[in-house]
This record gives structure tokens, C-alpha cells and sequence, in this order.
């Protein structure tokens, strides 16, 4: 079943908000969160308002195996490992190159297991808090309790119809410095596209999911925090999306949006995803539900 939808503009992406600030030599961190994905759809955007009703199955035989992505922007897209590419290390401010390599690959990593690793694609975020220091982890595990961890992780409700992932995206660094805390600070951009497999008479398109990303994280210098303050931290997360299901998303489960030949006909159930593939276009801001 699907809920009604009414037309209203964001206040912009839903953030994670991470305030850093320095007590008895330990990094503390204070959390803010404005929960509302935003999903394309037809040009707009869902927020991730989610009423009751029942899931409906999808319908028709998925057919034979073929490229989901093919005739969509994911079609040239990387498999997602292979599209998390770091840039060169430098040594940057206080940090050492050594030190950039090592917070780049923890980045790299968290990402990987975030968005790739099947460990979170089927519900177990155990792997990826692992990455974070014990400080950072207590601070990001509360936001699995509900669906506020999609601006930066993806759990699948449909593990059988997934059947792959691409990717396209970038990440820069810099030095910065908070409340006398030496920082690392790096960014990524991503397009996260997710395919399912759908009824053969689908049009192209119809079984591709897009998750779109830009997450800043902090590694702080060891010389400005305690033990259990070091390491990876995440300090924001946005996020918008296309072709999701509302239903389930109050619990952070991705699932593709039902085709059906008999009302779809020819049209992708989400309508035109706009310019969320394109990293250099700013992201659709129109929203509905």
C-alpha cells in the first residue's frame, strides 16, 4: 500500500551532527539529528515519513539474468569497492603523511563496510562500529536504532533480489582544528547505486536503487585527545535517495520501489531521478509525502 502524498519544500538534507569539544583532554561529542531522508521521486524527493500498510510483492518473474544497470548513468559506474579510491597522502598541517595514509584507509574502510560489505547490507552493524574508537562508536551506535544511520550506512530488507553494487564518488582532506583539537578532516561524495532484480519487462532503471552521500569524518591528532577519543570519527552525514520504498524505511531497510506492467507500463515507478547521479550537479531539493 502506498501513502498519501503531499508536496512541501525541505529545509534542506537530513544531517547527523557531530559537535566536537575538548574536556579533561578527552574529545566529547554531542549529537543533533534532523531525520529526513529525502528520496527522489518523479523529479522530488520522499521524505522517509513512513505510514502503515502492507508490502506489497513484486510483480512478475524476474526472468533471466541481465545488466540492471544498463541504459542508466550507474551503467559506467565502478563495482563499489573498486570505485572508493583514495588520493595521494600528504603530509597535511600536523599530520604526517604516514598519518594521512592511516586515517584515509580507516575512511575507506568504514565506507566499504558501510554502503558494500554484505555484514550491513543484511542488518549487522557490528563490523562497522568496530572502526571507531570507543568514544566514536557509543556516539554512533544509537542512531542503528531507527532508520537515522541511512545518510551514511545501507541495510537491505530484499537480500534475495539484491544482486549487485556500483559506484561512482571522491574524497578530499584537510587540517582543521576544533576547540583547540588538531583534526583530519576527510570527505566523500558518493553515488551509491544498489540493483534488484525486477520483472524482465521492466524498463531500465526500474531495479536500481541510489543512495547519494556526502559524509565528513574527523581523525583527531593522538597528541590532543585521550586513548579512547582516537581514531575515526563520523562528524556529519547527508543524504538523498531515489526509487526507495517508503515502507520499512522507519527501520532503515532499502527496498526497490514495485514495477507493475498493468500501471507502470513503460515508466519507472520513481519518475526521473533528476540530477541525483551527477556529483557535479547539486542534488534534488524538491521533496513529496
Amino acid at each position: 500500500m502506498h501513502s498519501a502524498q503531499t508536496e512541501h519544500q525541505p529545509t534542506g538534507w537530513d544531517r547527523v551532527r557531530f559537535f566536537s569539544a575538548r574536556h579533561n583532554g578527552a574529545l566529547l561529542v554531542g549529537l543533533g539529528l534532523v531525520l529526513a531522508l529525502l528520496m527522489v521521486v518523479g523529479g522530488g524527493l520522499l521524505v522517509t515519513h513512513v505510514a502503515g500498510g502492507t508490502t506489497a510483492a513484486p510483480s512478475g518473474d524476474p526472468g533471466e539474468p541481465r545488466d540492471l544497470f544498463a541504459d542508466t548513468p550507474a551503467a559506467s559506474f565502478a563495482p563499489a569497492e573498486e570505485a572508493v579510491v583514495l588520493p595521494t597522502a600528504n603530509a597535511t598541517g600536523p599530520f604526517s603523511a604516514a598519518e594521512v595514509r592511516a586515517a584515509l584507509e580507516s575512511v575507506r574502510e568504514a565506507l566499504i563496510k558501510g554502503r558494500v560489505d554484505s555484514s550491513m547490507l543484511l542488518g549487522n552493524r557490528v563490523p562497522f562500529l568496530a572502526l571507531f574508537g570507543p568514544d566514536a562508536a557509543k556516539q554512533v551506535g544509537p542512531y542503528f536504532r531507527d532508520g537515522g544511520f541511512l545518510s551514511f550506512a545501507t541495510r537491505i530488507s530484499t537480500p534475495e533480489r539484491w544482486d549487485d553494487t556500483r559506484a561512482n564518488g571522491r574524497i578530499s582532506y584537510r587540517a582543521t582544528e576544533e576547540d583547540d583539537i588538531r583534526l583530519l578532516e576527510v570527505t566523500t561524495e558518493f553515488v551509491w547505486a544498489y540493483s534488484f532484480k525486477v520483472d524482465v519487462r521492466a524498463p531500465a532503471g526500474a531495479g536500481v536503487v541510489v543512495i547519494r552521500d556526502k559524509v565528513i569524518w574527523q581523525v583527531p591528532h593522538t597528541g590532543d585527545v585521550q586513548a579512547a577519543s582516537q581514531g575515526l570519527w563520523l562528524a556529519s552525514a547527508d543524504a538523498v535517495s531515489w526509487n526507495l520504498r517508503c515502507d520499512g524505511l522507519r527501520d532503515g531497510w532499502v527496498q526497490e520501489q514495485t514495477w507493475s506492467a498493468d500501471r507502470h507500463l513503460d515508466q519507472l515507478p520513481a519518475g526521473d531521478p533528476g540530477t541525483i547521479f551527477d556529483l557535479d550537479a547539486p542534488p534534488p531539493t524538491t521533496t513529496r509525502c
